[in-house]
């Protein structure tokens, strides 16, 4: 009965995030419809790779839960953890697409005419905001959802060192992302390519302020949604049956 609860939630959760997601594409197509321009686009893509993480976390925990064998679970559990480990800087990476609008990069070829200007910067920094947060909440649920698999196949110490491997260095994939602009395939397909851009990174001052001020970010973002979840909603836990209390 857990188990199918467990998978009942998740299938509302994953059409909830679904949902958020379209309503962010919908931005996305209202700013295109205004402009007619396909500025932005990058948001579109750069969400759904924020997704990645996500699917990787929802089904790879379906697949371990439905293993019987603790051997075959542990070996299968190493390809799904690199994957998402992989990924995962995807979803707080929308982050630096602020950068787009804080430069008014496509706020250049508008007439001047400064009311236009001003409600298109807003509404800019709105849509951009809608695919930042709906990204990172969504790499955030994954962080919460491949612990808890994790924790299952590996134990608790185990997940908890993946997590914070996972904080630590999503500001310095992050950084690579935006400033060398490397991707998650580069890792699979230019590996040499990346070490190089990474150890470079790594003697660079400005690269470590960086990685380490998205840490942060990540980690407070996270122990939010953990205290959050241990909570059990606005209720204080308080609204289960009565058979519970």
């Amino acid at each position: 009965m857990g188990a199918q609860k467990r998978g009942s939630d998740l299938l509302t959760l994953t059409a909830v995030l679904g949902l958020a997601a379209a309503g962010c594409v919908l931005l996305y197509a209202l700013r295109v419809a205004i402009s007619g321009r396909i500025w932005y686009l990058y948001l579109v893509l750069n969400l759904a790779l924020a997704a990645v993480p996500y699917l990787v976390a929802v089904v790879g925990g379906s697949i371990l839960q439905r293993l019987t064998r603790r051997r075959a679970r542990a070996l299968i559990a190493l390809p799904i953890a690199a994957i998402w480990f992989l990924f995962y800087p995807n979803a707080p990476y929308i982050f630096t697409d602020f950068i787009h609008v804080v430069e008014r990069t496509y706020l250049r070829a508008v007439p001047d005419d400064s009311l236009r200007v001003n409600a298109l910067l807003w509404y800019d920094l709105l849509m951009t905001a809608a695919f930042a947060f709906i990204g990172h909440f969504m790499g955030l649920v994954s962080m919460w959802l491949i612990q808890d698999s994790m924790r299952r196949v590996w134990g608790r110490a185990a997940a908890n060192c993946l997590l914070l491997a996972a904080c630590l260095l999503a500001g310095f994939g992050i950084y690579l992302g935006r400033f060398s602009r490397l991707n998650s395939w580069d890792a699979l397909l230019h590996p040499l390519r990346v070490l190089s851009e990474a150890g470079e990174a790594a003697t660079d001052l400005k690269a470590l302020l960086f990685s380490l001020a998205f840490m942060f970010f990540i980690l407070l973002s996270y122990a939010a949604l953990v205290v959050f979840k241990r909570v059990g909603g606005p209720d204080g836990g308080r609204g289960k049956s009565g058979s519970e209390a």
